[in-house]
């Protein structure tokens, strides 16, 4: 049941249309999160600016608009030295979002506020070192995974987001379904990537996710209503590193990316692989 609000709180409130608790930390959540997909942002990057509103009312235990200008920048500096330059912009841009563009209040202070970009080095792995890596793994589903992200040139959540028909076996498209900035794209399928997945579906054969998740027991594929997880990824790429005896620092997933095997030819030792069934 929704608590009624006290006339203070009822005058402060700058959206009266909202149907929840104003005290309610999820509640203005969702409503962040809702308001940026409006805005044509994907959800996935709306509920990562609005986790940022739900955290500020969590460290103060009162309705956002009952914050001052003092408050957010003493939240601000807190979380400032907790967050790195790409999850600082995160916290300004939710924050911004919420006060200056919902709220219309004139703060100076979240006009002002930016956040640093870390300029580093990319890690660069060798042929030698990506032949390594793929010959390492062990686990079928990491492996195509892996190959789809490497050789498609995708990022970490449009592999994991894959669907059975997003793929164009004629025509050898990849469809990429609301991608960074919602956006909608086609990257090239190469041949030899399109044979690992068509020896990997099989596996599992779930209608709705071309990399499900597969559960504790690893059975799970063909009814799972989920894809796989980013932390089961992130675990497997660092295992399959270890494995390949690979200890440069600042390599993930998204190294790969930039790898993509349409634009540097695979050597001989990275033809797709079988595996036991």
């Amino acid at each position: 049941m929704q608590r009624e609000s006290s006339p203070e709180t009822r005058k402060l409130n700058p959206l009266p249309d909202i149907g929840f608790d104003v005290s309610d930390p999820n509640g203005w959540y969702r409503y962040v999160a809702d308001s940026f997909v409006l805005t044509g942002l994907s959800r996935r990057s709306g509920e990562a600016y609005a986790r940022e509103v739900r955290i500020l009312m969590r460290r103060f235990d009162r309705p956002p608009f009952m914050l001052t200008e003092a408050d957010v920048r003493t939240f601000v500096l807190e979380r400032y030295e907790k967050l790195n330059g790409s999850s600082q912009r995160i916290l300004y841009r939710g924050l911004r979002f919420l006060f200056n563009d919902l709220f219309k209040y004139d703060w100076e202070l979240l006009k002002a506020a930016r956040a640093k970009y870390e300029i580093l080095e990319p890690t660069i792995l060798s042929r030698e070192e990506i032949a390594r890596l793929f010959n390492s793994i062990k686990m079928p589903h990491i492996y195509s995974y892996l190959r789809t992200v490497y050789s498609c040139g995708l990022r970490l959540d449009e592999a994991l987001h894959l669907r059975p028909g997003d793929i164009d076996r004629a025509g050898g498209i990849v469809h990429v379904r609301q991608g960074k900035g919602a956006k909608d794209r086609k990257v090239v399928l190469p041949s030899f990537t399109l044979k690992i997945l068509e020896r990997y579906w099989p596996r599992h054969r779930n209608r709705y996710w071309l990399f499900p998740a597969l559960g504790r027991d690893g059975k799970g594929g063909p009814t799972a209503d989920r894809p796989m997880s980013k932390s089961a990824v992130h675990g497997g790429m660092r295992r399959q590193l270890k494995r390949a005896g690979i200890t440069k620092s600042r390599v993930s997933v998204h190294t790969l990316r930039h790898y993509a095997e349409s634009r540097i030819m695979p050597s001989p030792a990275l033809h797709p692989r079988s595996f036991p069934a």
